[in-house]
């Protein structure tokens, strides 16, 4: 227990300092260091470097060797780059927003005027931590869903840094029972679901053409409480800059089976992840594998 906790002392620090030399430099110098890193991932890492490979080419069958090489180096180059960005929120959001061009805003004030709970569903593609710490600084804070560091020290160091804006971080453990409260009390639920649900109870609904074990969470809440679906994407453009495009709420499957309905919304939902991936494949996280739990009597990937 020492040398763990020596170990997350350690990487706290060394996260601090990076934090402290990334503030002193310019805006395109941080972009260059986040580069430098995610190549430096790419070169090191093979584990992860292999899955995003292995991925890619399942993904688009037929995209060639080379096409899924420059994809997965560029995924790795926007993960540093992501890295940088999120070591760099504040509450002063006033050059962030420079960087950004919001597109559907309309969108999101019309379910907040309804005056219930909503979901903002987003995927970990582009900077979808700046999308929420942009919404809260403009008036419109949001409770974010989100597993929690095994180091408890840089934990409470991004939790600070989701929260600067106005931000309520939700640890998963504790989702269900939380987001059930927030939504009868009006809130926005940031939810991500793009990610392998390794535990029982989980949906396969289609991404990229294969069954992905998918949380069930989002689309029982959603339906349970009639809550609207918001998908937003941040989508990542040259010299640093960024799309936010916020879509009309997905449509609610209304047939009065409620677990079917809500598997029918979950797949609506990882639909719109995955459009937005294609738009910009390598702005999404290749290296995690997404579709490692299989079906009962499939073999895993």
């Amino acid at each position: 227990m020492a040398s763990e906790r020596l170990r997350w002392i350690l990487e706290y620090a060394a996260v601090r300092a990076t934090s402290a030399a990334l503030a002193c430099l310019p805006h395109r110098g941080r972009l260059a260091v986040g580069r430098m890193l995610g190549r430096l991932f790419y070169a090191v890492d093979g584990r992860h470097r292999s899955i995003a490979l292995e991925n890619l080419m399942a993904a688009y069958p037929g995209s060639g060797e080379a096409w899924c090489t420059q994809t997965a180096r560029g995924a790795f180059e926007h993960l540093g780059r992501l890295l940088v960005e999120i070591l760099g929120q504040g509450p002063d959001v006033s050059k962030t927003l420079d960087q950004c061009k919001i597109e559907g805003w309309h969108w999101l004030r019309k379910v907040q005027c309804e005056g219930k709970g909503y979901f903002l569903l987003s995927g970990h593609f582009g900077n979808w931590e700046r999308v929420a710490h942009l919404q809260a600084a403009l008036s419109y804070p949001l409770w974010m869903v989100a597993r929690p560091l095994d180091n408890p020290y840089l934990e409470r160091f991004f939790a600070r840094r989701r929260e600067s804006t106005g931000n309520r971080v939700v640890h998963k453990r504790n989702a269900v029972r939380e987001v059930a409260r927030g939504l009868k009390a009006g809130k926005g639920i940031a939810f991500v679901i793009d990610q392998n649900f390794g535990e029982p109870g989980g949906v396969f609904v289609p991404f990229f053409g294969r069954l992905a074990a998918t949380t069930p969470a989002l689309g029982r809440l959603a339906v349970r409480f009639h809550a609207p679906v918001l998908p937003v994407f941040a989508y990542p453009e040259p010299a640093g800059r960024y799309r936010i495009v916020y879509g009309p709420p997905l449509d609610m499957p209304r047939t009065g089976d409620a677990e079917a309905d809500a598997k029918a919304l979950t797949a609506l939902a990882t639909a719109a992840i995955e459009e937005a991936v294609r738009a910009c494949p390598s702005a999404w996280f290749w290296m995690h594998r997404r579709w490692r739990s299989r079906p009962e009597g499939e073999a895993g990937t």
